[in-house]
């Protein structure tokens, strides 16, 4: 019956075609990327606030490290390569939630909100086969917001707390960060004007 909990969270992050999760490809001159995006998670601590037998409003802060793979080919140059890369972040969500009783101990709950993020830091990493491959990772500077929903049943006991398991959407309304890659081996330069040293 406390009106303000506690509690932790931790969710996989699986990557969805469907939502347009950074699934890219690209192309320059006879340079061919794709840019996939790889199981990652994220977890945190949650408050809730009871607003009433209905409705409640939450809030708390997550650690977030999602997970990439870049590949680059040339077939011209017989090149084929890759990197792994992450994206660690911190985000601070708000979101209002219902739910009903379906039982005794269960209940259905929707929730919406939003969140705003804010990148650790820039991401540089090697190729997997040479390091004449490298990309650079910039984040968006002041962090970025995004879209919340989340779907699930809760599980409410008096003795030994409550257990939720359920479903979330995060969609950013603006990019998070550019991606630039560079290619350097003798006489291949490739991406040098978009690339700090």
């Amino acid at each position: 019956e406390n009106r303000t909990t506690f509690g932790l969270q931790y969710k996989p992050i699986i990557p969805a075609k469907y939502f347009n999760s950074s699934y890219t490809n690209g192309s320059s001159g006879y340079y061919y990327f794709r840019l996939t995006p790889k199981y990652s998670n994220s977890f945190g601590m949650v408050l809730r606030h009871k607003i009433n037998n209905t409705f409640s409003i939450e809030s708390g802060l997550n650690y977030i490290q999602r997970n990439y793979k870049l590949t680059i080919s040339n077939s011209n140059q017989n090149i084929n390569d890759f990197t792994h890369f992450g994206m660690r972040s911190y985000e601070i969500p708000i979101q209002f939630l219902t739910y009903v009783r379906a039982s005794e101990f269960w209940h259905l709950n929707v929730a919406f909100g939003i969140s705003h993020n804010v990148l650790a830091s820039d991401i540089f990493s090697y190729g997997d086969k040479t390091d004449a491959y490298f990309q650079n990772t910039y984040r968006k500077n002041g962090g970025y917001r995004a879209l919340l929903a989340n779907i699930g049943m809760e599980y409410r006991t008096e003795e030994k707390g409550n257990y939720y398991f359920g479903a979330s959407l995060h969609r950013p309304w603006s990019e998070i960060g550019r991606i630039y890659p560079k290619y350097k081996k003798d006489e291949e330069d490739f991406n040098y004007e978009n690339f700090e040293d």
